[in-house]
């Protein structure tokens, strides 16, 4: 009969049980796994064991999340933003085709007709000097 031979390598990690202080060894893998998950595992004396943390890739996805939050919101502000200003942009234009941003009537001479009929919406203006 022919013989098999296999040759198997496992790291282990060192863990110190919270509950009873027994240090004992756990595969690397398996409690990578528990600190991805949070899920339990137990000592050798049989207390329940987890990783309460969040872990690196968890506080990074956070971090990540917190900055998209924040640059849709800026987006969005700028959008507002442009959006008055194109407004602001449409009825000075009008004004100076003559029309009356109050009652959208046309004048031809729409400085008077603001100062006589709507002096509250005129804005004060300083003389060049």
């Amino acid at each position: 009969m022919a013989e098999a031979a296999f040759s198997l390598s496992v790291a282990f990690e060192r863990v110190t049980c919270c509950a009873c202080g027994v240090p004992f060894a756990a595969p690397r893998e398996l409690l990578d796994k528990r600190r991805e998950t949070h899920k339990d595992f137990f000592c050798p004396n049989g207390h329940n064991l987890h990783f309460p943390g969040e872990t690196e890739a968890e506080r990074l996805k956070k971090l990540l999340d917190d900055e998209a939050q924040r640059h849709s919101r800026t987006l969005a502000r700028l959008n507002t933003t442009e959006q008055r200003a194109r407004k602001a942009e449409r009825k000075l234009k009008r004004v100076a085709r003559g029309v009356c941003p109050c009652c959208n009537r046309t004048f031809e001479n729409l400085a008077r007709h603001m100062a006589t009929k709507h002096p509250d919406q005129v804005p004060e203006c300083k003389p060049a000097a």
